[in-house]
């Protein structure tokens, strides 16, 4: 890619998406020049990725694993901390000298703030009970999916770094997102 500045592309589920952000991410960190195609979410491109009209791109784990799997598409590095349970031979940014490229695809479960006490404590223990449960644990993991718990107030510290920092990158980048 630094051979071929600007002539290679990477291809994102739009404008503005989190697999755009990573890319823009990437390039600033690495001093790479790729060309954003921005597509309508992950399939079509990674249906360009896999005939070869695009040269990379930055999906989450679950969107790709099975194109990984039947060998269609080869996974470089992982944008993660740790090394992945799923994809346990495929190295991290971090360990590759790039100790900030780091992103996640998160979800979490909300509920509206005047629910009542017992509702909430009711929702958290059935959702516990799901997120350690070995069937389901194990499923995710076929689709691609690690399982990691937070307590609430990690969460509400995880969310707010996440927010502090996807701004900032946004804000740096100079990046227009209509």
């Amino acid at each position: 890619m630094r051979a071929h500045p600007g002539e290679l592309s990477y291809g994102s589920s739009g404008v503005g998406s989190s697999t755009h952000l990573f890319g823009e991410m990437f390039k600033a960190r690495t001093g790479i020049n790729m060309v954003h195609v921005p597509y309508r979410g992950q399939a079509a491109a990674l249906e360009d990725l896999i005939g070869g009209r695009i040269a990379a791109m930055f999906p989450i784990v679950p969107d790709v694993i099975a194109a990984v799997r039947a060998d269609q598409v080869r996974a470089l590095a992982l944008a993660s901390n740790s090394a992945s349970e799923i994809l346990p031979d495929i190295p991290h940014l971090p360990q590759l000298g790039y100790p900030d490229l780091v992103a996640s695809a998160w979800i979490a479960l909300y509920a509206p703030a005047p629910t009542p006490a017992p509702i909430i404590e009711r929702l958290r223990g059935q959702l516990d009970a799901l997120l350690t449960s070995d069937a389901f644990v194990a499923r995710m993991k076929q689709v691609g999916i690690e399982v990691e718990r937070m307590r609430v107030d990690q969460f509400a510290m995880f969310t707010q770094q996440e927010r502090r920092r996807w701004a900032a990158l946004i804000e740096s980048l100079k990046l227009q997102i209509e």
